[in-house]
């Protein structure tokens, strides 16, 4: 049933997820509705709640996928595996390696910054410095990824859910904020 759900829905929902990825709360959890919904269906998971049957499955939340993948992205184009058609500055320090600047608003409308603040180069930039630089310097894509999970799940993935009340509204950003 799993197999079913990751090939014909969750590939639908993530589809070109870098560019759309929702910062609402609202859209967030709509779309997280989706496998909440489906997770819940499955026999022996009934009784469990969202979070833990997220466990339970070893799945991530669709958002902490998005924001995995836009970590992935970013890997890729400091490797020069993709093309930096977004503009991306990195540098380079001592003590926190390679890390990104964050693009941030420069027009005197608000909804202009706003957007640009929520954009692909200015998000995946920020959850790129997120990650330990130990990991963002494994030169290799398969290892990266092994590594990034790994550091992923010693970060919660408590999705926003109706009825629950989470520490935040579980964007990597926001854990790593907390834990300073």
């Amino acid at each position: 049933m799993m197999m079913l759900f990751k090939t014909y829905v969750r590939s639908i929902t993530e589809y070109c997820c870098a560019l759309w990825s929702p910062h609402l709360q609202c859209d967030i959890i709509m779309i997280e509705s989706i496998q909440r919904s489906f997770t819940a269906k499955i026999a022996g998971y009934k009784h469990l709640s969202y979070w833990e049957r997220l466990k339970q499955l070893d799945l991530y939340s669709l958002q902490r996928r998005r924001e995995r993948y836009m970590i992935i992205l970013v890997w890729k184009i400091y490797y020069c595996e993709i093309p930096n058609s977004v503009n991306i500055t990195f540098q380079h320090s001592q003590r926190r390696g390679v890390t990104c600047l964050r693009p941030l608003g420069g027009s005197k409308y608000k909804s202009t910054n706003t957007m640009r603040f929520h954009s692909f180069p200015s998000v995946a930039s920020a959850l790129y410095n997120v990650v330990p630089h130990d990991i963002k310097s494994i030169p290799t894509l398969p290892k990266f990824k092994a590594a990034l999970d790994r550091f992923l799940h010693t970060v919660p993935d408590t999705p926003p859910t109706p009825g629950y009340t989470g520490a935040n509204g579980n964007s990597i950003l926001e854990w790593a904020v907390s834990k300073t």
